[in-house]
Formats: structure tokens, C-alpha cells, sequence
């Protein structure tokens, strides 16, 4: 297992034990999230409650990966990274 998948969370969607993703912008999105994570030698778990947050907060049939760019956009937000508008 790479760095960057090393400790991914069990819940992401997976096919035989493999990541699966639907489009390939999907694939892109974890691919940030795990490389911004392991730049900062950081585990999953922070990242993980902001998913929760966003899957808890969005409509019943929203995909995944949608929540999971809000996860996203919520970590870099709050690390200063990204600004968001007031």
C-alpha cells in the first residue's frame, strides 16, 4: 500500500477490496485529499469527521464524491488554504 492510501478510510466505496470510482473526476478529488493529507503527514481522521459533516448535511441523493469535494473544500478552508466567500 502507497503513503497516500496508507489508512484510507474503510467506508469509501471499494470493488473487491480496490478503490472504485464512477468518473474520473472522482478519482482526482481522493487523489487530492490523500496527497494534502500525507503532505502534512496527517491520518485520515480529520478529514473523515468533515466527510461525515458533509454526507450528514447534504440532500438524501447526493453522490458521494460531492460530499466528499465539500469534506474537501471544509479541511482546506479551515487549514487557511482556501478562502471562502463570506
Amino acid at each position: 500500500m502507497s503513503p497516500v492510501t496508507a489508512g484510507v478510510p474503510p467506508e469509501i466505496p471499494r470493488v473487491n477490496g480496490e478503490l472504485a470510482f464512477d468518473a474520473l473526476w472522482e478519482s482526482r478529488a481522493f487523489g487530492l485529499a490523500a496527497a494534502y493529507l500525507a503532505s502534512r503527514d496527517e491520518d485520515w481522521a480529520r478529514f473523515r469527521r468533515h466527510l461525515m459533516d458533509a454526507i450528514a448535511e447534504a440532500p438524501p441523493d447526493t453522490p458521494y464524491y460531492e460530499a466528499w469535494v465539500t469534506a474537501f473544500e471544509r479541511l482546506l478552508a479551515g487549514d487557511g488554504v482556501l478562502v471562502t466567500a463570506p
